[in-house]
């Protein structure tokens, strides 16, 4: 590698990690302005961290119907608890265990609670069906991609989920999860090989079935 090239990787580490670390000021100044009731901070700050989050939440419920309630849970908790988080620099490891917590309430209220299914579900239900017949096959590699990625043990899982949930860069989400930049790319390279392996060792097996 030449001097250039050294020079341009340095620069560039540089002032990601400048832009990360200003970022990271703005937020704990949104975090004390919520905290001082300032309604706008608080919206700023859910919409900025939005995408990892339903990511993060997606992960543990592993069902997209879900998702719209256990955020709306989140919110409510956010808004209620914004005021204990005493460390403003630290929100997104804060509201990561927070939406945790949340996502698995809610998963154990929703297995303690009895399904009743009106005719308007049935009908909702009998639609969904039908559905499901229209362009059978994307539908089917989509599930196929779906039931891969829950089959990844939590970790890997979790990061995978996260790195494709949005704009979220690997210094964030080792922010989020509390580990190592370097331990957030192996955990990915690990879960992309994984599902690489799942998916092609499940259509070698279709191949050879037929």
């Amino acid at each position: 590698m030449n001097f250039a090239c050294e020079a341009s990787i340095f620069i560039k580490t540089q002032y990601d990690g400048n832009m990360m670390a200003k970022k990271k000021r703005n937020e704990s100044a949104l975090v004390y302005a919520a905290q001082k009731g300032q309604k706008e901070a608080l919206q700023q700050l859910l919409t900025r961290n939005w995408s990892w989050l339903k990511g993060l939440v997606y992960n543990i419920s592993g069902n997209a119907d879900d998702l719209d309630d256990i955020m709306q849970d989140i919110c409510v908790k956010v808004i209620t608890k914004i005021d204990t988080l005493r460390e403003p620099e630290c929100f997104r490891p804060w509201l990561a265990v927070l939406a945790r917590r949340q996502a698995l309430q809610y998963r154990r209220r929703k297995a303690r609670k009895p399904i009743q299914l009106s005719e308007e579900i049935i009908e909702q239900k009998r639609d969904e069906k039908n559905q499901l017949f229209e362009n059978i096959e994307e539908k089917e590699r989509y599930q196929q991609l779906m039931s891969a990625i829950q089959s990844l043990p939590e970790k890997y899982r979790e990061v995978f989920m996260l790195q494709h949930s949005g704009d979220v860069t690997y210094g964030q989400i080792a922010e989020i999860l509390d580990v190592p930049v370097t331990t957030v790319q192996i955990r990915l390279v690990r879960a992309r090989r994984m599902l690489y392996d799942k998916i092609i060792n499940r259509d070698e097996d279709k191949v050879l079935e037929k």
